[in-house]
């Protein structure tokens, strides 16, 4: 296991409870540490979920059919190819248990939920190289793979932001095809990349599944919703097969609100792509960072420094108020990697400030229990 391994998150961000009591900021925490849409959730949203509450006495919609139309036209695919569920995590989960591959191909590094998914289904676990600034090997997820095998790819990956284009992907989808596995694409990031053009969600191919998160995109972490299409035949198992309440009433109510916010999403893009620049920008000319060309609503970056510790720079700015997403629990990055999410030009300025600072005053170390891996 690796230094800071969280067993209950598998080390993802976002665990604003714990580092409240590890740190105590004094003050509330910004978090830099989880990649979601900052613009927030659509505006009066919240306002509508009060009027929504007393839904909560009731069932919630079997299988969220309103819900599920709307979001198939919204994506433009057959509903009969659509399922929903309690986040693209669940789901990932859900497609990895039912099918009990031989063995899941991951890349590395990348979202650690393949590989957890993989470990509780019982199947072996290979990865596969996707290094970030590295140009992808299209062959090398597909060396050792076999008939019911998984290979998972995430595009815009994370935590490198690279986007692959859709001529790539459909050459490893038929790589995979021919050898009888299956492919999880992992689609969560490309509505808030723009890369809308390089998705493959209206392909209708045998054994190729497509997951997207939709609390990334509605920042609706705390509600969680998601959505997987694949073939219609395998759809329609789960949808009779699987639990008909996974989308609780608020979520569903949350998701059909958010879909006739028509101008959200490129108001989203447009804050995205000018503070993801100016960040890019900044951070380049502190000349401490490599700044990976990410393109998603986060950027990767690496310390260049040899002796630069992102442990020792997450417990200073975290004693600040402001969190950050180490990277050294990400499988093939080391202590030098730390990821942060694109936030409002406000908060990303405070974050640069408290960048500065650190260097500053001489990259001060937080602490000894840093060093042993102690209470992490």
């Amino acid at each position: 296991m690796q230094r800071g391994f969280n067993d209950e998150t598998g080390g993802h961000g976002g665990d604003l409870s714990r580092a409240l009591r590890r740190w105590n900021p004094g003050v509330e925490l910004l978090d830099f540490s989880s990649n979601i849409n900052p613009c927030g959730p659509p505006s009066g949203l919240l306002d509508h979920l009060r009027r929504e509450l007393d839904r909560i006495t009731a069932y919630p919609v079997p299988q969220a059919r309103e819900l599920r139309d709307s979001l198939a036209g919204y994506l433009g695919v057959p509903v009969s190819r659509l399922l929903l569920g309690n986040g693209a995590t669940e789901l990932i989960h859900l497609l990895t248990l039912w099918r009990r591959p031989r063995k899941v191909i991951v890349p590395a590094p990348s979202f650690s939920e393949y590989r957890r998914a993989a470990c509780l289904a019982g199947a072996e676990v290979e990865e596969f190289p996707l290094l970030p600034g590295e140009e992808f090997a299209l062959l090398s997820p597909c060396i050792n793979m076999e008939s019911g095998d998984l290979v998972v790819f995430c595009n815009p990956n994370n935590p490198t932001g690279q986007l692959y284009s859709r001529r790539t992907l459909l050459k490893l989808a038929e790589t995979v095809r021919a050898k009888g596995a299956e492919l999880l694409l992992d689609e969560s990031f490309i509505p808030l990349s723009g890369g809308e053009e390089e998705s493959l969600r209206h392909r209708e191919d045998g054994g190729l599944w497509i997951v997207i998160s939709l609390t990334k995109l509605w920042s609706l972490p705390g509600l969680r919703l998601g959505c997987l299409i694949g073939p219609e035949e395998d759809i329609g198992e789960l949808t009779r097969w699987g639990d008909p309440w996974r989308v609780n009433s608020l979520a569903q109510a949350a998701g059909l609100y958010c879909l006739e916010q028509k101008d959200f999403l490129k108001k989203s893009l447009a804050l995205i792509e000018k503070e993801r620049s100016y960040l890019k920008k900044c951070l380049r000319e502190s000349g401490h960072f490599k700044v990976f060309d990410g393109v998603a609503n986060y950027l990767l970056l690496q310390g260049l420094d040899s002796s630069f510790d992102a442990v020792d720079l997450q417990a200073y700015l975290a004693k600040l108020g402001l969190l950050i997403r180490r990277a050294d629990n990400f499988s093939s990055l080391d202590k030098t990697f730390f990821r942060i999410a694109v936030l409002r030009r406000h908060d990303n300025l405070r974050l640069l400030r408290g960048i500065d600072n650190w260097f500053e005053e001489g990259c001060p170390v937080s602490g000894q229990e840093n060093r042993k891996g102690g209470g992490r």
